[in-house]
């Protein structure tokens, strides 16, 4: 078939670190953009709606966010049979899977509305929300978990893209979805007063005008795979098996950190609204970096993947030096501007100044920032293995990762406070990078073993004969 230019970078060529600061810009700055408009939410609703309803959209979202990340993972999953297809050239394939992908994404779509709907108030009550906050909590999880097929056509639509090529358009869209997000949030808030529904609804209107964007980009970009006027031809039962077979593990994989999110929320709600409220914003702020290092696994992901299979062993050992070494002056340049500007940056989030919140706050980033070195590997390797064909280690890092954080929370949290809840993160990292630095010599022992015995054996043959 005759393809459409993809927008993406030859990885297993050029300088490494040259090569993996360009494909690393987009990428960023995409992931920089999400953080900033979330962080503008959680800013607009403490100075505008007070701590009490900051700590009960954090609580609700920390719940919603249990079911984005099953859809996150589920609408990853189903893309990934086209691009199989599109790679191989494949144009009957390829519009076999993304009809199919379109298919599950709204039987996935109801389904996982229907089921949100119906453990939001099961799963506000297990988490512990304080009575004052349960109403606000209510109302916020009930609107987003109500519309989450709209969540699942973005996600969905917006990975389409990628896969087939363009990375730029997602970038687009996701400026137009915050800058419609933030202006409705204050539409809603202080013109109708609709208080943190309005900051749902906004937050859902901006998700469909980037799902519908991400759709119009698609059938005009790749109109050779337009499934209004095509029909895909042949049979699609092995298309829905596949994708369903990635799908799934791809979802419970990405749900595994959020889930102990869930876990450790519902230790700090049943410790009051203040302590909500600190650790709301402490979450808020520490998650800038965050952000960024969980950025550097992205760019590692698509960099050993390329060279793995190119079977470019070297410059994935290289790159993987470089991306340490830049993640980690990253991290701690990061952890330097927190540490100093930390008084400032919490005075964003509160409609009146709060001396207690704050120094909770600043004990939280003390312990946090002390551990980003250990941070920094987790992402990179984590995603480095998967790069390289293995699915498994990484699902049973997050398993690692799960329990040491819980544990954590519940019982430093009920003997220290707030000071033993801030280690709950530092655990589970340290767990996580042990387990995952013993993976990764593994899994790269096992592939360059089986690279070397494949080359060598075509030479013994010819000696043979």
């Amino acid at each position: 078939m005759e393809r459409v230019k993809k927008s993406g970078y030859d990885l297993t060529k050029g300088p490494i670190l040259q090569t993996m600061l360009v494909y690393a810009v987009p990428i960023l700055v995409s992931a920089l953009i999400q953080y900033l408009y979330n962080v503008f939410d959680t800013a607009m609703v403490g100075k505008w709606l007070g701590e009490t309803q900051m700590a009960a959209v954090n609580a609700a979202g920390t719940t919603s966010g249990l079911l984005t990340s099953l859809i996150g993972g589920f609408s990853a999953g189903i893309v990934v049979i086209v691009g199989i297809n599109y790679g191989a050239g494949n144009e009957e394939g390829t519009l076999r899977a993304i009809v199919v992908s379109e298919k599950l994404s709204l039987i996935a779509g109801v389904f996982f509305t229907l089921a949100g709907v119906l453990c939001a108030e099961p799963l506000l009550r297990v988490t512990n929300v304080p009575d004052e906050c349960m109403g606000y909590s209510r109302t916020y999880l009930y609107i987003i978990v109500g519309c989450a097929v709209v969540t699942m056509f973005n996600n969905a639509h917006t990975n389409l893209l990628r896969t087939l090529g363009d990375s730029r358009s997602p970038v687009i869209m996701l400026v137009a979805s915050a800058v419609i997000n933030v202006v409705l949030n204050l539409v809603f808030m202080l013109w109708f007063r609709w208080g943190v529904a309005g900051v749902a609804i906004a937050t859902v209107i901006s998700q469909l005008v980037s799902a519908a964007l991400a759709l119009v980009f698609f059938l005009r970009h790749y109109p050779q795979f337009n499934f209004f006027r095509r029909r895909a031809e042949g049979a699609s039962g092995k298309v829905w098996a596949e994708e369903i077979k990635m799908a799934i593990p791809m979802a419970f994989q990405q749900s595994m950190i959020m889930l102990g999110a869930v876990i450790v929320q519902a230790k700090v709600n049943d410790m009051g609204s203040s302590v909500m409220a600190a650790y709301a914003t402490s979450n808020s702020v520490n998650n800038m970096a965050g952000t960024v290092i969980n950025t550097f696994g992205t760019v590692i992901s698509g960099f050993v993947a390329q060279n793995f299979g190119a079977r470019r062993f070297d410059r994935i050992k290289k790159g993987m030096g470089w991306i340490l070494v830049c993640s980690w002056a990253v991290s701690a340049l990061l952890a330097a501007a927190l540490l100093l500007c930390a008084r400032p940056i919490v005075g964003l989030f509160l409609k009146e100044w709060n001396e207690e919140l704050f120094l909770n706050v600043r004990t939280f980033l003390y312990i946090n920032t002390a551990f980003y070195l250990i941070w920094v590997p987790v992402p990179v390797l984590r995603c480095a293995i998967q790069s390289m064909h293995n699915s498994l280690l990484p699902f049973l890092s997050c398993l690692v990762e799960l329990p040491m954080r819980c544990a954590t929370a519940w019982v430093l949290g009920e003997h220290f406070g707030f000071m033993g809840l801030s280690f709950a993160t530092p655990c589970a990292l340290v767990a996580a990078f042990l387990f995952l630095i013993v993976a990764f010599f593994v899994q790269w022992k096992k592939k360059t073993k089986n690279v070397s015995a494949a080359e060598e054996k075509p030479a013994e043959e010819c000696e043979e004969k």
